[in-house]
């Protein structure tokens, strides 16, 4: 019976954009994060935000009984909400992103902690991880269980094209001017490596690295998974990523900012992704890429130490850059001491306009 509730709570997380495969691996998963009473009721909720009254007529459960176990598991992570007044919504938090980050965000190190994140390892690197990368090769496949991208990288905004028209979408400080709320959590991904004792490798990062913008800013805030802080800091703490040689990846589609991660080469899943399962289903690339003016490199392989995807190569005593790899994030030009580096355009892709409510959160 218990078994049948994990089924039914896999298939209800699965309407949202990124879907994982029902095995044994992703039920064990469920296990660990949801009690059965709380994967019986996020296997029966219904899509979109609801008021406690609307949610009790439509699941026809009395309200002093749900509103606890509501506000538990949005305690924990696994039920999304927004406020309006005194007013508040329950929505079913997605899988990915959304409930995975939210069981380390708080970078708490406590037993139940180190079983996540062994959990999450095992569902990566095990059984799971290899049937994620064989269904991610197949594009057939990899359109239906991830129709867009859930991120995109943005371009260092310092180190974009001169020469080349700069959409607002391509620059984060036009992201930022866009919105009202700003919120910031510690690294779900470095704490992560963290308690399976792999720590992260890249020196300078900022406490709290993650940002989040409008109602999920909002929810970090309320539920204690980060802290409020303002524009400018946010701005602050994006140029200390960049400085770390950190890549930006917002969530990939129009209409304003949920979430801005700054990620490192070694600890971040959605970079790790792309070189684990050799795809971009879960990453589409920026729209520019690196150009290297092989007359004046030097060879000194100070971009190549700096390159988080590892698409920069020595040949010849010359930098040289493989555009497969290469997702446009501006870092390797930001340290070449020769100046023999520049980003140019390769698309003008636009994020996708889709349906919001399949995708992320506070939407």
């Amino acid at each position: 019976m218990s078994e049948d509730v994990y089924y039914k709570l896999g298939e209800r997380l699965n309407e949202y954009q990124v879907k994982m495969l029902l095995v044994e691996p992703f039920f064990k998963v469920l296990r660990e994060i949801y009690s059965e009473e709380e994967a019986r009721l996020g296997a029966e909720y219904p899509a979109g935000p609801h008021t406690l009254k609307e949610a009790s007529e439509l699941l026809g459960r009395d309200e002093k009984e749900l509103e606890p176990l509501l506000e538990k598991m949005a305690n924990q992570g696994t039920m999304f909400t927004t406020r309006d007044g005194e007013v508040i919504r329950y929505a079913l938090t997605p899988f990915v992103p959304g409930v995975v980050e939210f069981q380390l965000m708080r970078a708490t190190d406590t037993p139940r902690d180190r079983r996540m994140a062994a959990a999450f390892e095992e569902l990566m690197e095990g059984e799971m991880g290899e049937l994620m990368r064989a269904a991610l090769q197949d594009k057939e496949t990899a359109k239906q269980m991830i129709p867009n991208a859930p991120a995109r990288t943005v371009t260092v905004e310092k180190e974009l094209p001169a020469d080349s028209e700069i959409f607002p979408f391509e620059k984060v400080s036009e992201l930022f001017d866009q919105e009202e709320s700003f919120g910031a959590a510690k690294c779900y991904c470095r704490h992560h490596a963290y308690l399976v004792n792999r720590p992260c490798q890249v020196k300078g990062i900022p406490e709290y690295s993650c940002l989040m913008f409008g109602k999920t800013a909002d929810y970090v805030v309320e539920r204690g998974f980060g802290k409020r802080i303002t524009k400018e800091e946010a701005l602050e703490i994006t140029r200390q990523c960049a400085e770390a040689g950190l890549v930006h990846n917002v969530n990939n589609f129009s209409g304003g900012l949920v979430f801005l991660c700054n990620c490192c080469g070694c600890c971040c899943g959605f970079l790790q992704s792309i070189k684990r399962f050799n795809t971009d289903a879960m990453v589409a690339y920026s729209n520019f890429m690196v150009q290297i003016n092989a007359e004046e490199c030097t060879g000194c392989e100070t971009c190549i130490d700096r390159c988080p995807m590892e698409a920069l190569s020595l040949e010849d005593d010359v930098a040289t850059v493989n555009p497969e790899l290469c997702i446009g994030c501006g870092n390797c030009k930001s340290v070449c001491p020769e100046e023999c580096m520049i980003m140019v355009r390769r698309s003008d892709k636009k994020p996708p306009k889709i349906d919001k409510s399949i995708v992320a959160l506070g939407v």
